[in-house]
């Protein structure tokens, strides 16, 4: 066992510890803030303070873990071999406040101040100090923690550090279920309308032929992804978008009878969870009414959400999703870069600045959407394949979760989506390597 002093006695220092030695390490440990018994202990021992205090592992403490007003930070980014942020004093055996810089990027403390948003109001990867560093695609956390727990098992072999394993979850956005199905009359005039309008009179004719039974509607993927899933016995959780329809959300009608077949034919195979709509994020009741209508249409309980084009709000909607019965949250990535939003690939609890608290709430980070490709890089499927492939690489490396985000459209593999569906089976194929390397 490990025992670790600090003179800090904060809901930040505690939710850090537990983080690194308990979630992360796998490593027991015991908090004191007692020097006395921090010197007679005859074990492995660190210490978080202003000084060395006997022959510890010694870590120089900044003053981020004591509990207080969320203001702008003086965050220095020393950039080396490894990046570190919090540089700290000759004295102490790591040069950088771990804690201080796992606390700083967990708990989101950046999204808390002023920033520009983008056009949907989200924080934008380019406000974000991994942005600005080029270190957005960098498990750092994981990679700090690695690094940590290698060096008190040199100091101390006797720790037991539990190593963990590589671990995927695919996830499926469901925003619009089909093309050209389910849709009620007033919709299928206005986009035959439109479509006359415009001369897309190749568009006009596949909607007839969806209708009559002729061709099978191209957003209808779904046989493809279940059967893809069920080879290769993949974790998947599909989030459907169940909200009234609106100019950012288009799905069908709830109550129609193609929605509801749909999400009955994958729950009944397959997790599924709420995807609150756009104007969600700081509506309480609207997350309230649509995770109920879900659970009505699947007949189970919804525990799992992810935000509509990943739009929320700290603390506001987190603590919206808390009260209305969510336990997981699968939103915490960006919209418009690949990567890691808060510097880790294992799920963590939600830390409410706020009101300076861990919560109930587990966050599972989300390490790339293909519209991150599609939408903003503008690369094509051959270069994402690179660099999602890179990603994978580096969280098999610390033993961390892979989150995927798709849609059913865009694994159509028509129009602008041409090329996406081989992307989709090609990270399969790398998780399915990499599983079977553990």
């Amino acid at each position: 066992m490990l025992l670790l002093y600090t003179d800090i006695n904060s809901p930040r220092a505690a939710y850090t510890f537990q983080l690194v030695f308990i979630e992360l390490l796998g490593l027991e440990f015991e908090l004191t803030h007692e020097i006395s018994k921090f010197k007679n202990y005859k074990g492995p021992k660190l210490s978080y303070a202003n000084h060395r205090i006997d022959n510890e592992y010694f870590i120089q403490r900044g003053d981020l873990l004591k509990q207080g007003p969320v203001v702008q930070q003086e965050v220095t980014v020393a950039i080396g071999e490894q990046i570190h942020l919090f540089p700290t004093g000759r004295g102490s055996d790591l040069q950088y406040d771990i804690f201080s810089a796992i606390f700083y990027m967990v708990s989101r403390y950046e999204e808390y101040l002023p920033f520009e948003p983008d056009n949907n109001g989200r924080f934008k990867s380019s406000e974000s100090l991994a942005g600005k560093h080029d270190f957005l695609q960098k498990p750092i956390v994981n990679e700090w923690v690695g690094e940590l727990g290698a060096l008190l098992q040199n100091k101390y072999p006797e720790l037991l550090i539990i190593n963990k394993h590589f671990s995927s979850i695919v996830t499926y956005d469901i925003d619009v279920a089909y093309e050209y199905k389910g849709r009620g009359l007033r919709r299928v005039v206005l986009s035959c309308i439109k479509d006359l309008i415009t001369l897309n009179y190749k568009k006009i004719k596949e909607r007839i032929k969806v209708d009559r039974g002729l061709i099978e509607d191209p957003w209808d993927t779904y046989t493809y992804i279940l059967n893809t899933l069920k080879q290769y016995n993949l974790d998947a959780i599909f989030f459907f978008l169940v909200g009234r329809y609106s100019a950012k959300d288009k799905n069908l009608n709830y109550d129609s009878a193609e929605m509801k077949q749909l999400v009955k034919r994958i729950s009944a195979f397959f997790n599924i969870g709420l995807h609150p709509s756009y104007s969600s994020s700081l509506n309480l009741q609207k997350i309230s009414e649509e995770k109920m209508r879900l659970e009505l249409i699947a007949g189970k309980k919804v525990t799992k959400s992810r935000q509509h084009f990943l739009k929320f709000s700290l603390p506001q909607t987190y603590l919206h999703l808390i009260t209305a019965g969510i336990t997981e949250d699968y939103s915490m990535g960006f919209a418009d870069a690949p990567g890691f939003r808060a510097g880790i690939c294992t799920p963590f609890y939600f830390y409410d600045l706020k009101n300076e608290q861990a919560s109930s709430l587990k966050i599972f980070p989300v390490t790339f959407m293909e519209g991150n490709f599609i939408k903003y890089m503008k690369v094509n499927p051959e270069q994402s394949i690179s660099i999602i492939s890179s990603i994978l690489d580096r969280i098999k490396a610390v033993n961390g979760m892979f989150i995927s985000i798709w849609h059913n459209h865009t694994l159509s593999d028509k129009g602008v989506y041409k090329g996406w569906k081989s992307v989709h089976e090609e990270m399969i194929q790398k998780i399915v390597l990499l599983n079977e390397a553990k």
